[in-house]
């Protein structure tokens, strides 16, 4: 069996991607806060990390101030997954949404190709119910490193560290 380790770090930056996505609309309803505080929690993030992402959800930031520059390859691919699936919640990604989407993809710099590849991935991805979002990110966080990383025939567990 492969492991596969994701950093806290990481994981705290996609988080602030899906902080981000779930601000597009110009609100965040406090069981999407819940969620993220939940899933903070189930991945032992660090006090100070928990700290970041409170703010985070307390006041929207633009893109160019998530640390972005800090995910490697994979964790970029992951992060856009993520905010691809998110956006997916209301079954039709609205504009803002899009234009969000966009936007993570030339800061993440995903060509269109590796975009379309992920939004695809996103798409085979279990729908988020919007009343279940804690359960529905760390089965994310569970899910998407497998699709990213394995092959069919592999077996991969997946540590956040």
């Amino acid at each position: 069996m492969a492991r596969l380790t994701i950093r806290v770090e990481a994981c705290t930056e996609i988080l602030a991607v899906l902080i981000l996505m779930a601000w597009a609309d110009g609100k965040l309803q406090e069981p999407e806060k819940a969620s993220i505080r939940s899933a903070a929690k189930v991945l032992n993030l660090s006090k100070d990390l928990r700290d970041r992402l409170e703010t985070l959800l307390t006041n929207p930031v633009p893109l160019s101030e998530l640390l972005l520059s800090n995910l490697g390859g994979k964790d970029r691919s992951f992060a856009y997954v993520a905010a691809a699936w998110l956006s997916g919640v209301d079954e039709d990604v609205d504009a803002k949404e899009q234009d969000k989407l966009a936007e993570l993809q030339q800061a993440l710099e995903l060509d269109d190709d590796r975009a379309k590849e992920l939004r695809s991935l996103a798409s085979e991805l279990s729908k988020p119910k919007k009343d279940a979002w804690a359960e529905e990110l760390v089965a994310l966080f569970n899910a998407i490193p497998v699709r990213l990383e394995a092959s069919p025939d592999d077996e991969l567990e997946v540590a956040f560290e």
